[in-house]
Parts: structure tokens; C-alpha cells; sequence
């Protein structure tokens, strides 16, 4: 590996990336059980805060770190932990600045959530004792302790500056903090209480992406506008609302960011073929892209609703079907004088360019079809898709003599 490389590594950006990413999914976590006259911000008081109906606070600090041990499981929260004392370090630089610290204390309670472990680290036992027994003492002396048994001094720092709160301060500051150690997988946690509202796990994955997208969308804006990224329960409903939406229709059906791979040669698919050779599309267009990823991501849909049961095997049918019978209709009706030409012995060959006249309005007439299943529309690109995906299982054609032309 390269000096250059190792230089770029130390420089990296990912983890403090993450870093923030999981902050802000602390925040979504904590938004879905916002109640009335409550109010959650971000990056404005604290990493994240929650105004309680009250006129309390709670002050939420995240430390998210990537190392891990030789079993491969992320680090343990020490006793001796930077993140730690930095953490309440910048707690007690909040309460040195309160012209009210007694009532500051009283109504503001502090929060560190981490993804490291917990092992054995003497102040969480400590601060756990102190909660338990009341013994400011013998906790103080804890802290004293932890400071004289450290080199680091970043860390002698923080303590020092922690220890000038006083006695009584220091008795009514820790009697508000909670450490929060072990919370990692904060996407499952934020899904799962999603599922706990919606019941269907296709539904549920479909409000998480609109809600994540609408709340990171939200947060640019105001942060670009200089405003707070504040949200009230209230705010939640009128803003997010919509993303809840379609837990509540009858027979919802989502629709995700489902991946899907590209064929190498598209002009090998079925339903390409017959566009390039009616002339709808040319060989080597752009086009082309569109239309396969239009019929894959029909197909991947109709697949994942079937798989989630969201549509039944026989309401799928029944779409299909649909779709073959306004097929059909329109293939009737724009190859009708055609055929009178035909019964009258002018032979097809000669009417080669008014077959793919046609041919191609049959499919410019389709693209206009806003197919239903379950009596909801599906819309114009799944409608379409939908005929990409008949055509492409030779159901359907656009030449007058497809079928002579394909099934063989």
C-alpha cells in the first residue's frame, strides 16, 4: 500500500460520516414517538433534543464508532473514554453558562446514546451507585479517582472542568445523566417501530423510505434557510403525514426503490425486439434503457406485491388479462383496414409500411393506458411496463403477423 494511500485513509471522512447518519437516525427513532406539546430538534441544542409539555428537556449526545475488537464486535465504552468525558465535558460548558444553574439542572436531563459496548467501566458503576445509594461522596471521589488514574490529558481536561461545578451541582448534574450503551442496528430499531403501527412489513418499508427522504429533505431546507430543524407533534402530522398515508388505504400498494440488474444485451429481450423491428426504436438508442428499466421495474413490483401478499395470484391474473383485452382492442381496431386490404389479395409484403404504421400507434396508444389492479390506477409507466412485460412472454405483439414472426 502507498504512503499516498495510507495519507488518504487517515483523511477519510467516512466515519465521521457515519457518524452523523447515525445521529440523524437517532432523531427519526425518536420522532415516531413524539406526543402532544412535545417538540424534537436537531443539531440545535444538542446533537438531538426533545422539548417535553412540561417545559423540560432532555439533551441527546451520540457517539458512533467503527473500530472493532478481535472478535470482531465494536469497542467497549471504557472507563477512561475520550468520547466520553468530552461528552460531559460540553454538558457541564452548557451549565457554566446558565445564569440559573439550580433551575437549569432541575428542568434538563442529558442523554449519551453510543453503539459501543458495556464491559467494566468503574464510572458507569460509579454513576449507577451514586443514582442507587444517593453517596455524593463517595461518587466524587469516583470521579477524582478516574482523573488521577489518567495520562491522557484531554481527559484530565474534561474532568477538572467537570469537577469546578461543586459539590451540589455536580449531585443534581449526574443525578440527570443516562448512558446509553449497545445501541446499534438503529435502521432496524426505527423499522421496527414502524411495524409496530403498520403490521405489514412491504408497508412498513415503504413509509421508512418516504419518511427518511421527507425528514433529510426537511432538514436541508431549514438549515439552508438558516432556520432551526425543529419539529412539533404537530408539525410531524402536517408535514410527514403523508407518509403514512398508504398504511390506512384498503388494499395499499407500495412502491420501493427496488433494484434491478440491467440484461447485458438488451436487444436480445423479446419485447425489444419487436420494438426495433415495427420501428418504434431504432438499434443502439437510449431509449431502449428507458424501456427495459420501465419493464423491470414493473415486474420487480408485481413480483414483491405477490411475495408480500398485497395482490393474490388471481388479482394479478386478472390485470393481465385487463391489459390483453385493451390490447387487443386497439390491435383490432388499427389493423382493421388493413385486413380489408389483405381479404381483398394485395399482399402483405406490400403493405409492410402500413403494418408498421400501425404497429407503432398500437403502441403509442397503449403508453397512454393507465391500467388498475385492485381498483387502483397504477399509473402510466407500470401500465406500460405492464405491456413491455406481455410482449416480452409473447403474449402480445405489435406487428400484424407477430406470432408468426416470434412463436417458432
Amino acid at each position: 500500500m502507498s504512503t499516498n494511500t495510507n495519507v488518504q485513509e487517515l483523511h477519510s471522512a467516512g466515519a465521521n460520516a457515519i457518524g452523523f447518519d447515525y445521529q440523524f437516525y437517532y432523531f427519526m427513532y425518536l420522532a415516531l414517538s413524539l406526543k402532544h406539546g412535545e417538540k424534537i430538534g436537531f443539531e440545535v441544542k444538542e446533537d438531538v433534543h426533545i422539548d417535553k409539555s412540561d417545559g423540560s428537556s432532555i439533551l441527546f449526545q451520540g457517539k458512533h464508532s467503527v473500530q472493532t475488537n478481535k472478535s470482531g464486535e465494536v469497542v467497549n465504552l471504557t472507563t477512561l473514554d475520550v468520547d466520553l468525558w468530552k461528552t460531559v465535558a460540553n454538558w457541564t460548558d452548557f451549565i457554566h453558562a446558565e445564569n440559573d444553574v439550580a433551575g437549569y439542572l432541575s428542568k434538563t436531563s442529558f442523554v449519551l446514546f453510543t453503539n459501543k459496548n458495556e464491559d467494566i467501566n468503574g464510572f458507569l458503576t460509579a454513576l449507577s451507585a451514586y443514582k442507587a445509594s444517593g453517596d455524593l461522596n463517595l461518587f466524587i471521589n469516583s470521579l477524582k479517582q478516574i482523573k488521577s488514574s489518567s495520562t491522557n490529558g484531554e481527559i484530565i481536561g474534561y474532568l477538572k472542568k467537570t469537577l469546578k461545578l461543586g459539590k451540589k451541582n455536580i449531585g443534581k448534574f449526574f443525578s440527570k445523566v443516562s448512558i446509553e450503551t449497545s445501541f446499534d442496528d438503529i435502521i432496524n430499531k426505527i423499522k421496527n417501530r414502524l411495524l409496530e403501527t403498520t403490521r405489514v412489513t412491504a408497508i412498513m418499508e415503504a413509509i421508512f423510505e418516504k419518511l427518511y427522504t421527507a425528514l433529510q429533505g426537511a432538514k436541508y431546507l431549514d438549515i439552508k434557510d438558516e432556520k432551526k430543524f425543529e419539529i412539533t407533534f404537530a408539525d410531524f402530522n402536517n408535514r410527514f403525514g403523508r407518509c403514512f398515508e398508504i398504511a390506512f388505504q384498503d388494499r395499499p400498494l407500495p412502491v420501493r426503490s427496488i433494484p434491478f440488474l440491467i440484461p447485458e444485451d438488451l436487444e436480445e429481450q423479446m419485447f425489444i425486439k419487436q420494438l426495433i423491428d415495427v420501428g418504434e426504436v431504432t438499434s443502439g438508442s437510449k431509449l431502449i434503457t428507458k424501456y427495459t428499466e420501465q419493464m423491470l421495474k414493473t415486474f420487480n413490483h408485481f413480483t414483491w406485491w405477490t411475495g408480500e401478499n398485497l395482490i393474490f395470484p388471481h388479482e394479478l391474473k386478472a390485470c393481465e388479462d385487463n391489459a390483453l383485452l385493451v390490447w387487443e382492442s386497439e390491435f383490432i381496431s388499427k389493423y382493421r383496414d388493413i385486413n380489408g386490404k389483405i381479404t381483398q389479395g394485395i399482399s402483405i409484403d406490400e403493405l409492410e409500411l402500413e403494418i408498421k404504421k400501425a404497429a407503432v400507434q398500437i403502441v403509442d396508444s397503449l403508453r397512454k393506458e393507465d391500467l388498475d389492479i385492485l381498483n387502483v390506477k397504477l399509473g402510466r409507466e407500470f401500465s406500460i411496463g405492464q405491456f413491455y412485460m406481455l410482449s416480452d412472454r409473447l403474449q402480445l405483439g405489435w406487428h400484424l403477423k407477430w406470432e408468426d414472426k416470434y412463436k417458432q
